[in-house]
C-alpha cells in the first residue's frame, strides 16, 4: 500500500492532479473573497447614498415648510417620519444660526444631541462631509453633514442636517451570507476535487496505465499486445506503438518461419550427408546467435522509436502548456503568491521535458569521436556528478588504476557507460554498500593494440542466475516498475563494442555483482 501511494505521488497524473486543484482551490477561494469584500463595499455604498437621499428630501421639505425656521413643529413632524430606532435612518439633526447662536431641531432627544466644532465650522462654510462613525453599541453608521444652501447668493448656508444611518441591520444581512457562503465553501472544493480527480482518471491516468500495461506485456514477449485506440495525443502514441508491435509480431513471424525452413533444410542435409553434421550444427549455432542479437537490435530499434514519438507527442502540449504559462507570468498585475505558484508549475514542467529529452538521448544510437581521455580527470569529473547520489544511498567509491591512464575513447559515451553504470549499482544496494573500480593492462588484446581492462564490482544483492543471461536485452530490468527501462545495460553494451570490446556481467546472489569489459588506451607514440 506504500508503495502503491508513492508511486501515485511520483505519477504523472499525481503532480497534474495536485497542481490543477492547488490552482482552481486558490481561483475559488479567492473569487469568494473578493464577492464577500465587494458585498460589504455595496452595503456601504448603498447606506450612505441612502443617508445623502434622506438629506436631499430633508432639504427639500425644509424648503417647501418652513425655510425661516418660524415653526419648528413642522420640521420636527418631518424628522419623525423619516427617523426612528427601528430604522436605519435613525436619528436627522437640524442645525441652523439664531440671534441666541446655534439653534436645533432633532428627530430624537435634544437635550442629549451633542456636536463639535466641526458642526459649526460646517454651518458657517457650508461643507458637506460622509464619514463612518462608531457607536456605543459596538456597531458603525455613516455620519452625514449636509448643508442647505442660502437661496441669497454670498450668504452663509440656511442649516446644516446631520444624518445618522446605522449599518447594524445590513451588517447582520452580510455576516449571514459570509458564513452561508463558508459553509458551502468546503462543499464546492469537495466537488472540484472530485470532478478533477474523475477528469484527470478519464484522460491521464487510465489511457497511460493501458500503454504501459500494453508495453510491459510487449517486453514479457506477448506478441499480441496492443493498446486501446483514442482520439487524442495519447491515443497517437497508442497508434505508433500498435503499429510497431503488429510490426514486430510480422517480424518474428518471419523469423519462425525462416527458422522452421533452416531446420528442413538441416533435416534433409542431415540425412543426405552425414559426414557434414558437426559444420551444419556449427553453422546453425552460429546463425541462432545472430539471430538473437539481430532480435535484441530490433527490440532497441522498436524501443527507441517508441521513446521518440513519446517524446514528440508529450512534448508537443508540454511546450503548449509552457507557452501560456510564461504569458501568465508575464502579466505584471499578478500577485506575489499566485506568482510563486506558476513558477513551481513551471519548473515542474522543465522537469518533465528534460526527463522526456533524457528518454529520447538513451535510445540514440552513438557515434564514436575517439581523443585522448585521461582516466583520473574522467573519474574525476563524475564523482562530481553522481556523489550526491552515492552520499544519499550512504555509498562510497573506489578507483584502483596505474598512474597515467590514458584512452583512446568518446568521452561523451565513456560518461553515459560509468554513470549508467554506477546508477545500476547503487540500485543494487539500497542499504549502503561500496563500488571499487580496478583498472589493469588487457593481456588478452591484440597484438599491436593498447586496451586496458577494468572490473566495477559492487556489494550489492546481486543478480539470479536465470536472470543473469537476460540482463544484456533491451528492455529488460528485474528493478521495481517506474524505476527502470531495461536500455541500461544494452546501450552499456553497444558504446563497449563501438570502441572494440566486450562486456560480461559476473554475480553472486547476495555477495555483489562485477561488470568486466576493456577500452582501447592511447597508442604509444614510439
Amino acid at each position: 500500500m506504500k508503495r502503491q501511494a508513492l508511486a501515485w505521488i511520483h505519477s504523472l497524473h499525481a503532480k497534474l492532479f495536485l497542481v490543477t486543484a492547488a490552482v482552481t482551490s486558490l481561483l475559488t477561494i479567492g473569487m469568494v473573497y473578493s464577492i464577500t469584500k465587494n458585498n460589504r463595499l455595496i452595503i456601504e455604498q448603498y447606506t450612505k447614498t441612502l443617508a445623502l437621499e434622506t438629506c436631499e428630501v430633508v432639504k427639500k421639505d425644509i424648503l417647501e415648510r418652513d425655510p425661516e425656521f418660524k415653526d419648528p413643529r413642522k420640521i420636527e413632524t418631518v424628522l419623525e417620519s423619516i427617523a426612528g430606532e427601528r430604522r436605519s435612518i435613525f436619528q436627522v439633526d437640524i442645525f441652523h444660526l439664531t440671534r441666541e447662536g446655534l439653534g436645533l431641531i432633532s428627530s430624537g432627544d435634544e437635550a442629549q444631541v451633542t456636536h463639535g466644532p466641526e458642526v459649526e465650522e460646517a454651518l458657517r462654510k457650508g461643507i458637506q462631509k460622509a464619514e463612518l462613525v462608531p457607536l456605543t453599541t459596538g456597531n458603525r453608521a455613516w455620519e452625514i453633514l449636509y448643508p442647505i444652501p442660502n437661496p441669497r447668493a454670498g450668504r452663509p448656508p440656511l442649516a446644516l442636517i446631520r444624518t445618522y444611518c446605522d449599518l447594524e441591520r445590513w451588517e447582520v444581512v452580510w455576516t449571514e451570507n459570509l458564513h452561508r457562503t463558508l459553509n458551502i465553501l468546503p462543499w464546492v472544493l469537495l466537488g472540484e476535487f472530485i470532478l478533477l480527480w474523475v477528469i484527470m482518471a478519464a484522460f491521464v491516468n487510465d489511457p497511460l496505465r493501458n500503454l504501459t500495461q500494453a508495453m510491459d506485456r510487449l517486453a514479457q514477449g506477448d506478441p499480441e499486445a496492443r493498446a486501446p485506440a483514442r482520439r487524442d495525443e495519447l491515443g497517437l502514441i497508442a497508434d505508433r506503438f500498435n503499429t510497431m508491435a503488429q510490426e514486430l509480431q510480422r517480424v518474428g513471424a518471419d523469423r519462425e518461419a525462416l527458422l522452421e525452413e533452416v531446420r528442413g533444410l538441416n533435416a534433409g542435409l542431415q540425412e543426405r550427408i552425414d559426414a557434414a553434421l558437426a559444420e551444419v550444427a556449427s553453422l546453425m549455432e552460429g546463425n541462432a546467435l545472430l539471430r538473437e542479437e539481430l532480435s535484441q537490435q530490433e527490440r532497441l530499434a522498436v524501443a527507441g522509436q517508441l521513446t521518440a514519438a513519446f517524446a514528440h507527442e508529450v512534448g508537443t502540449p508540454l511546450n503548449l502548456v509552457n507557452g501560456h504559462l510564461q504569458l501568465l507570468l508575464g502579466q505584471p498585475e499578478i500577485q506575489d503568491r499566485t506568482r510563486e505558484r506558476l513558477e513551481v508549475i513551471a519548473a515542474q514542467i522543465k522537469r518533465v521535458g528534460d526527463i522526456v529529452r533524457r528518454l529520447l538521448d538513451m535510445t540514440r544510437r552513438p557515434q564514436l569521436n575517439q581523443e585522448p581521455v585521461a582516466l583520473p580527470q574522467l573519474v574525476e569529473d563524475l564523482e562530481r556528478l553522481w556523489s550526491p547520489t552515492l552520499a544519499a544511498h550512504r555509498v562510497t567509491f573506489a578507483l584502483e588504476a596505474p598512474r597515467g591512464v590514458e584512452l583512446n575513447v568518446d568521452r561523451k559515451q565513456m560518461e553515459q557507460l560509468f554513470i549508467n553504470l554506477v546508477n545500476n549499482a547503487v540500485d543494487a544496494m539500497p542499504d549502503g554498500g561500496s563500488i571499487r573500480l580496478r583498472v589493469r593492462p588487457d593481456r588478452d588484446a591484440p597484438e599491436g593494440q593498447t586496451r586496458w581492462g577494468f572490473e566495477l564490482e559492487d556489494t550489492g544483492a546481486g543478480i539470479s542466475p536465470e536472470n543473469l543471461p537476460k540482463i544484456f536485452k533491451p528492455m529488460f530490468t528485474t528493478k521495481p516498475e517506474g524505476k527502470g527501462t531495461g536500455l541500461g545495460l544494452p546501450i552499456c553494451r553497444e558504446i563497449i563494442r563501438n570502441h572494440g570490446g566486450e562486456i560480461r556481467m559476473e554475480s553472486e546472489v547476495g555477495r555483489g555483482s562485477r561488470a568486466i569489459f576493456s577500452l582501447p588506451g592511447r597508442p604509444s607514440t614510439d
